[in-house]
């Protein structure tokens, strides 16, 4: 048997487990400027830490009898704080998911309509028994246990291990691993601390309930709750080292584009005050001879120079524009596609929708070659979805790994059998080809009567940065 003081050690560190994982998600203040979809909904993770690990403690106090004339009070304070935790837990794994519309409002909203119902159970129940009876408060924490924790959970372990897959395609083998192993540890916990209850004679805690649970495997659910938060939280402090990874990579890449962007300044201003200006200088000489000499025999030649002068002043300073404002190839990629997409959405009534989902982690260098074949297959794709496929929404995918970066184009039309294309014809379709090839990429083509998919994926440049890395 167990005894008060081991379940005391046991709450303070379940409660401390959840509690440090709480305190770790707030740390990671950079949610706004993350890729990762994790990052940008941690908050409500790490409410759910927090107050939870509280939970806990109160639990714990309670066992301790510090202070018995207040344990109806941390009662009643334990049942509510467990249940606003749970719906917290709930949010979390519904933002994760990144459901749009109806869903979205649904399985985000659902949480707080039953906390809120649930909360007008409670004091219902209070102003009936009062003190009298203290049966209704477990009633009431099985009930929260049941409607709130379980989904809660699952919901949750299903959404992390969706990102963990995202992981795995975006070639990031180890978070995807761990965020699998959270996913099944939060599985476990909804099954311990939202099924496995105290047995209050009603279904299912009559069957499945904390006794039985202690009959059949020799410990206390307890126990297996809090192992389970030492995973997840173990498993958690791995994971966000992707985040800090992914924030180093960006001041890196920020810091290394700066000093390119002020050696270009430099080299534009040289540019300007020294070649423009002693080119300049050349031309005042030049008209000053063709005044001074109007009838020289090489009147024509030194028009001919002073003209020379004026078009090689012109490129330069066109070139230094351009060397002032070049960007990194991947960001100047979006700007041309979502030009791109703006000017074709004028022209068609077809919604383009394009979707942009680079993270730091994965960005790597890509040539101006590169760069512009991507461009130009998008371009060649869009343009016969919206000619040929009778579309009613067309999307643009642009993602990446840690050794690629693709596009793929998509329309829900009527598509076509790529069989039946004539030899010779489509020369689009020819011409996406030769634009792959001529950049080591892969073009895929899928088309049947549900619509057609274009898939570009083409390897990042060799760079210092993937030696560094």
């Amino acid at each position: 048997m167990y005894t008060g003081n081991q379940y005391i050690l046991l709450f303070f560190v379940y409660g401390l487990a959840f509690f440090s994982m709480g305190i770790a998600a707030f740390l990671q203040n950079t949610s706004e400027e993350s890729s990762f979809p994790l990052l940008k909904c941690i908050h409500y993770l790490g409410f759910f830490g927090i107050i939870h690990g509280i939970t806990e403690w109160i639990i714990m106090l309670r066992i301790t009898n510090m202070v018995p004339q207040y344990q109806l009070n941390l009662l009643l304070l334990g049942t509510f704080t467990n249940a606003l935790s749970f719906a917290f837990l709930w949010m979390f794994g519904a933002k994760l998911l990144q459901k749009e519309g109806k869903v979205k409002l649904l399985i985000e909203g659902l949480p707080w309509l039953l906390f809120g119902l649930w909360l007008m159970a409670v004091i219902a129940s209070y102003m009936r028994y009062q003190t009298t009876s203290l049966h209704w408060i477990f009633i009431e924490d099985t009930m929260s246990r049941y409607f709130i924790g379980f989904p809660g959970a699952l919901i949750s372990a299903l959404a992390l291990y969706k990102n963990a897959k995202h992981m795995e395609q975006l070639n990031i083998v180890t978070a995807s691993l761990q965020l699998k192993g959270m996913a099944i540890a939060f599985g476990v916990y909804g099954v311990l601390a939202g099924v496995v209850v105290k047995n209050k004679q009603i279904f299912p805690s009559n069957i499945i309930n904390r006794e039985n649970f202690f009959n059949l495997f020799g410990f206390p659910v307890e126990l297996g709750r809090g192992i389970s938060a030492i995973i997840i939280t173990i498993l958690f402090v791995s994971v966000i080292k992707v985040f800090q990874w992914e924030i180093n990579k960006k001041i890196k890449r920020l810091t290394k584009h700066q000093i390119v962007s002020d050696e270009r300044k430099k080299m534009g201003q040289e540019l300007h005050d020294v070649i423009i200006q002693n080119l300049f200088a050349t031309g005042l000489q030049v008209e000053n001879i063709i005044e001074m000499e109007p009838n020289s025999k090489f009147i024509k030649d030194l028009h001919y120079i002073k003209n020379n002068l004026n078009v090689t002043i012109t490129h330069v300073r066109q070139f230094i524009e351009q060397v002032a404002s070049a960007k990194i190839q991947i960001e100047d990629l979006k700007l041309r596609l979502t030009g791109l997409v703006d000017n074709f959405q004028r022209v068609c009534n077809i919604p383009i929708e394009l979707q942009y989902k680079i993270t730091e982690v994965t960005l790597g260098s890509l040539s101006q070659e590169k760069a512009t074949q991507i461009y130009y297959i998008v371009q060649e794709a869009l343009s016969n979805a919206i000619k040929h496929s009778e579309a009613n929404r067309i999307t643009i995918d642009i993602k990446t790994t840690l050794n690629t970066v693709g596009a793929t184009i998509k329309d829900d039309g009527k598509g076509f059998g790529l069989q039946q294309i004539p030899k010779g014809g489509h020369y689009g379709l020819v011409s996406m080809k030769e634009r792959a090839a001529n950049v080591n990429g892969l073009l895929d083509i899928k088309s049947n009567e549900k619509g057609t998919r274009v898939t570009i994926t083409i390897p990042w440049e060799e760079s210092e940065d993937a030696e560094e890395d």
